[in-house]
């Protein structure tokens, strides 16, 4: 199965069908274009509605050749088998996606790329997601890229735990937590690849990488097949309040129950990654590959703080590096 590839969720059948329209004769201003229209719905195997997307996407080469994809899509409220991991069935709500990104042209010796999204919900979840790229070719045997990369948004509710409590009926004898997660990452990639002659390649890959999420507003599930919430300190008389790094809480205040307890799951991470490969075709057939790794990474749990010039210019610094030396030889014999 690892061989087919990742797949990140089973019990789903799909459907879909696109009605598009192509336009192959240069113009003005365009080469080519196409644009599509597309309706996707999802089922479980319970025969639950899990998707009901509609879209539009399309892309166009410019007379300049430059190029362009876009793509929009809404989804209206549909059932959320996964939201309480196992638990019962949620209501996810309705939301919207769009994206579009823009490449100039790639025979240049300098290319540019840049890739924007915007989603949202109906529930008041949102992320934005920005990807601007540089590449540079001066010459056929040397290529430089760097990507940057941010993304930041709001999820509506994030599961944070699960409590067994008979008197929480409604959801089934077990009170599952959520929290609005608050989450930024920002990224930056860099790539080399130079051919020194035939027989003698050189590739270098960097990115460092630092995220930071943030829950606010703890609140439970009020019951199954909603995406409705009893917030915590406000609703049905419950209270919140925290002893260190822990949370503590009454969930029903006209009805005794078992006191919920949860750790702070604020936190930021960050992470750097290189990777140099040397190769060389030391005889016809018979290649030698030198290959150096380095990572570096740090976790802080209860800080969510977002701080790029503490993680990537001082903390990641001082983190403690595993470095790995690969050599592998290969040897041509000819029968």
């Amino acid at each position: 199965m690892n061989d087919l590839g990742f797949q990140n969720r089973v019990d789903r059948i799909s459907a879909a069908a696109a009605l598009g329209y192509k336009w192959t004769k240069s113009g003005r201003t365009l080469r080519q274009a196409n644009a599509y229209l597309q309706v996707a719905p999802s089922w479980n195997y319970d025969g639950d509605p899990i998707d009901r997307r509609i879209g539009a996407f399309g892309y166009a080469q410019f007379r300049n050749f430059w190029f362009a994809d876009w793509s929009a899509a809404y989804t209206p409220r549909v059932v959320d088998d996964r939201l309480t991991r196992g638990g019962p069935l949620a209501v996810k709500p309705a939301g919207w996606f769009t994206s579009a990104d823009l490449t100039t042209d790639t025979r240049r010796v300098l290319t540019a790329y840049a890739f924007a999204s915007v989603q949202g919900d109906e529930a008041g979840g949102w992320a934005v997601n920005l990807i601007p790229q540089l590449t540079l070719r001066p010459s056929t045997a040397l290529s430089l890229s760097a990507t940057a990369g941010y993304v930041a948004g709001r999820a509506a509710a994030q599961f944070v735990t699960r409590a067994t409590d008979s008197t929480a009926t409604a959801t089934l004898g077990t009170r599952y937590v959520f929290a609005a997660l608050s989450q930024r990452q920002a990224y930056v990639t860099l790539r080399a690849n130079a051919t020194f002659s035939p027989t003698l390649s050189f590739q270098l890959y960097a990115q460092p990488f630092a995220f930071a999420g943030d829950y606010s507003n703890f609140k439970e599930l009020r019951a199954r097949k909603t995406f409705a919430f009893n917030l915590y300190g406000r609703d049905n008389g419950s209270t919140i309040g925290r002893v260190g790094n822990t949370y503590v809480v009454e969930p029903d205040g006209a009805v005794p129950g078992d006191t919920l307890r949860f750790t702070d799951p604020d936190f930021r991470t960050r992470a750097v990654k290189v990777n140099a490969v040397l190769r060389w075709e030391y005889r016809p057939g018979s290649t030698l590959f030198i290959v150096w790794t380095q990572s570096r990474s740090g976790y802080v749990p209860y800080d969510a703080g977002f701080d790029l010039e503490r993680d990537f210019r001082r903390e990641l610094l001082r983190d403690r590096p595993t470095n790995v030396l690969l050599v592998k030889l290969n040897y041509w014999m000819s029968m």
